[in-house]
């Protein structure tokens, strides 16, 4: 092996990391000749103008004050920052140790009202390594271990500095299908029969509060924490994210929503594409892996790999995650997973989108997860195409803000590297 060869690219790679965090510090950047993605299409050899932190204008040969950096992305392109839909960042860092892991509870007591952000380590080395390949949001979303629900979902940016958590209870999460079957007691319809109990108390709830507070109220299933959590729940306030994922157990959930109001997204979804027009028909938003191909369970024996492409095309909202079990540690990965969406029907354009204005949208975020005028300028340059596996971030913007493109990793990388390139020389 030369080892020459091996640190002089390492060298120049950080090199040019310093060279656009160096172009990118202020509030004010102008990005020439770039693909721009926007939530409509590719607007190729174009250019992007941030001010003050948001995105002024898009079009060809803009004008810039004198004293605005300049990067050129000829070759290169731009996408909005990426959003991985189902992660655990930031409540996991050694999957082995205990200690280290918060994303579930254990306790029968709390389960709904458990909040994982309250876990949530903003010191988290995994945040940065993500960072750095341009994961600028996600959805961390507690599992379901002591009952069906597994607790309250936090939505997260990704900066460098200031408050990471965006919303603390954006969702409450519950396992149907074969997990549901398994911590119900072994039975599907014991499953659902809990789960409208459920909701039944949480209705009970809250028209009869006084009563409750006075100990002049039937005793619940859940505890009284939990009940009061799924209050907003059964007021169609906020989101209840199903994990559920063959064909039967969908259309039960649609029907369940119906029947109780719910405002309901759909996690897994291996067989959603065969009943895709009921799931566009219900306006229910899926989070799914679209590289999830194998059938690694009877519920998942309908899955594909252009389940994305079938759902899109009926209409259905999509929001990525990716890939499989690294969907924490590596949840940048999101991005390959849909480039093989695209691999297997789905455009690009929409491809791109469930990384980034479909979850914005679905969670409320009005100002960011599209390159448009007037939006924060949440971005990332890539290398080449952003979708293909060999391109690299070259520069992270989260509201306006650069961002180190550095992680324990890279730091790591390069002591070793600086070692072999002394013993080289």
């Amino acid at each position: 092996m030369n080892f020459k060869k091996i640190a002089t690219f390492c060298s120049v790679l950080s090199l040019s990391f310093t060279a656009v965090l160096h172009s990118a510090h202020a509030d004010d950047l102008l990005i020439r000749n770039a693909a721009i993605f926007t939530a409509e299409g590719v607007k190729m050899e174009t250019d992007l103008l941030v001010k003050k932190g948001i995105i002024k204008a898009i079009g060809k040969d803009l004008k810039a004050s004198t004293d605005t950096p300049e990067y050129d992305a000829s070759g290169q392109s731009v996408t909005p920052g990426l959003f991985n839909a189902d992660t655990h960042l930031g409540v996991e860092e050694v999957s082995a140790v205990d200690q280290t892991v918060d994303y579930f509870s254990e306790n029968d007591r709390i389960t709904a009202a458990m909040k994982v952000a309250d876990g949530f380590n903003t010191d988290s080395m995994v945040i940065p390594h993500n960072r750095m390949h341009g994961l600028t949001h996600a959805l961390i979303l507690p599992d379901s271990e002591a009952g069906l629900f597994g607790g309250q979902a936090a939505l997260i940016r990704l900066n460098a500095e200031g408050e990471k958590i965006i919303d603390d209870s954006v969702a409450i999460t519950v396992a149907l299908g074969e997990m549901g079957q398994h911590l119900a007691g072994g039975s599907r319809a014991v499953t659902m029969a809990l789960l409208r109990e459920s909701l039944d108390d949480a209705k009970d709830y809250l028209a009869n509060r006084t009563a409750v507070s006075n100990g002049a109220r039937r005793d619940y299933h859940l505890s009284l924490a939990d009940v009061k959590s799924l209050g907003p729940i059964v007021e169609g306030k906020k989101y209840l994210v199903v994990e559920v994922n063959r064909a039967d157990d969908i259309l039960r959930v649609i029907q369940l929503a119906k029947n109780y109001k719910l405002k309901v997204i759909l996690n897994g979804v291996a067989e959603g594409w065969r009943v895709a027009d009921k799931i566009a028909k219900a306006k229910m938003p899926v989070i799914l892996d679209p590289i999830n191909n194998l059938p690694s369970a009877y519920e998942q024996l309908g899955a594909r790999l252009d389940n994305a492409a079938l759902m899109e095309k009926a209409g259905v909202t999509l929001m990525f995650t990716g890939m499989g079990w690294q969907n924490t540690h590596n949840a940048y990965l999101v991005r390959q997973s849909a480039g093989n969406s695209v691999a297997n029907g789905l455009s690009k354009t929409a491809a791109i989108n469930a990384m980034s204005r479909n979850p914005a949208q679905v969670f409320g975020l009005k100002d960011t997860g599209r390159l448009a005028v007037g939006q924060k300028a949440s971005l990332v340059v890539w290398s080449g195409d952003p979708l293909e596996v060999t391109s690299v971030a070259r520069m992270v913007l989260i509201d306006g803000e650069s961002q180190p493109l550095m992680s324990r990793s890279v730091r790591l990388r390069d002591r070793y590297y600086d070692r072999l390139r002394a013993n080289a020389e």
